[in-house]
């Protein structure tokens, strides 16, 4: 079921839609509200129900994670008016639960721990950039590696 494309349609649409209309996006709303247009039927209906909820639940917040968190440009319907990288809703963990949270209705607190969470990410990103240097530096010249020609079949273990 996680894998159903229709249901990543509509979490997305139902994500779209909270964002534009200013709402906080919280992923058991989400599921909930798609669950509710999927009644299930039958003995052990409220068993699968719940199953399937903790899972979809899980879907949506991994959807949600990403928001904000690259330093490419926003995709244009989550961009902040006015501005590039700013995106309208931010993932915030309220209440047990990783939401979207509209911009003006972060915590100044909220949004510092995110500010702190990128510059951390960008001084990892920075140190992964230094190391791979390194190693171009200090590998051994083997074929045609310095021209980037060379590749590798990697095979899983």
């Amino acid at each position: 079921m996680a894998k159903d494309n229709s249901l990543s349609l509509e979490f997305r649409k139902s994500i779209t839609q909270r964002v534009d209309a200013g709402l906080v996006a919280r992923p058991s709303e989400i599921v909930d509200e798609v669950l509710r247009s999927r009644p299930l039927s039958g003995t052990h209906a409220e068993f699968y129900r719940a199953f399937a909820k903790k899972q979809l639940v899980d879907m949506v917040t991994q959807m949600l994670k990403r928001v904000g968190m690259s330093d490419d440009p926003a995709p244009p319907q989550m961009v902040f008016p006015g501005h590039s990288r700013l995106v309208k809703s931010y993932p915030i963990r309220r209440n047990g639960e990783r939401a979207l949270v509209p911009l003006s209705q972060c915590s100044d607190r909220e949004l510092s721990d995110h500010i702190s969470l990128l510059r951390k990410q960008a001084k990892g990103c920075d140190n992964h950039a230094d190391e791979l240097e390194g190693y171009i530096k200090s590998r051994p010249v083997s074929g045609d590696s310095s021209k980037g020609e060379q590749t590798t079949n990697l095979q899983p273990a």
